[in-house]
């Protein structure tokens, strides 16, 4: 026989509270179901009648209702209804119910799946790209979650509209700087890599989709000495490099990239830049009217399409007086 080491509290426990079986016991200390048998002489622990075990029990309907439906673990079910965790275990084997494994028991709030929609996953991955993390809780969980912070209120918004129908959101205001995180499922596992994939940029639609995703988050529209223009920075050369590689392809005529050395010096978050700075600007009338067209279809950030409009009336008025 094998040895194991359980007290009689905890066999009680096991055995009378939860109502587990002598063989469940058993697969749970990895024994045979007559060294539960025999402890529970040894223990003078008195043997249940067959009945009892069907003295308060839940419905196939109850059980249904609670662990999958409303998704309560099985001490919530025990606290809240007075089933005891045992006997629901027993009673789903019984009923023929799959019990959740750990990944799933994690899942409370209901999440639905990406709509595979390719000009929105197209936008989420450059916006990812620009400014959301996004893990795995833990290597073999099965959420998603995505989180920024911001202080600027406009930008938490449109987080909050991109993913608020597919999973549960939370928002904090922590020293005047709103954080966001919202836990999705699976179907989300393309926004883990920072990396673009070649279908986004193969299309039109998909590639100004996935450039204005990453404008939202990385880019602006603004005058500078009484001009429009357009810029795109990251700490990523060869990103932006893919970008104004695929901006020519489609007709849009950009400059070079330039470098601004920040590799060690603070952000603004009071972080330190890793490496340092690259940006894409475009000034030219007629490039950013040809580019303007592109994006504002697609353009979802509520301030950048504002300054867009901006930038477009600037570009108007100074044909109007200057020509073109």
């Amino acid at each position: 026989m094998k040895s194991i080491n359980i007290s009689r509290e905890s066999l009680e426990d096991l055995y009378k509270k939860d109502k587990l079986s002598t063989y469940e016991i058993a697969e749970e200390f990895g024994c045979c179901q007559a060294t539960i048998w025999k402890r529970l002489v040894e223990f003078d622990i008195k043997r249940r009648k067959p009945h009892e075990l069907n003295s308060n029990v839940p419905t196939k309907e109850k059980l249904i209702e609670l662990y999958f439906n409303k998704r309560l673990s099985t001490w919530r079910i025990e606290k809240e209804y007075g089933y005891s965790r045992g006997t629901i275990y027993r009673k789903l084997k019984e009923f023929g119910l799959k019990t959740r494994d750990l990944a799933d028991s994690h899942i409370i709030y209901p999440r639905q799946n990406f709509s595979g929609d390719p000009i929105e996953k197209a936008y989420l991955i450059g916006f990812r790209i620009g400014d959301l993390g996004v893990r795995k809780i833990y290597p073999n969980s099965k959420t998603i979650c995505v989180a920024s912070g911001s202080t600027i209120k406009e930008q938490i918004d449109l987080i909050k509209s991109l993913f608020e129908k597919y999973g549960k959101t939370w928002i904090q205001t922590k020293n005047g700087k709103i954080n966001i995180q919202i836990n999705l499922n699976e179907s989300f596992e393309f926004l883990l890599s920072k990396d673009v994939p070649k279908w986004a940029l193969d299309k039109e639609d998909y590639f100004f989709s996935f450039l204005a995703g990453f404008t939202d988050a990385e880019g602006s529209f603004y005058i500078s000495k009484g001009m429009a223009a357009y810029s795109i920075g990251n700490c990523d050369f060869n990103l932006l490099s893919i970008i104004k590689k695929n901006l020519n392809r489609f007709g849009i005529s950009c400059g070079r990239i330039s470098t601004h050395k920040r590799k060690g010096k603070p952000t603004t978050d009071g972080y330190f830049f890793s490496s340092d700075y690259y940006q894409l600007r475009i000034d030219k009338k007629a490039v950013l009217l040809q580019l303007f067209t592109k994006l504002k279809t697609f353009i979802k950030h509520e301030n950048k399409m504002k300054a867009l409009n901006i930038a477009t009336e600037n570009i108007n008025w100074r044909n109007l007086k200057y020509g073109k």
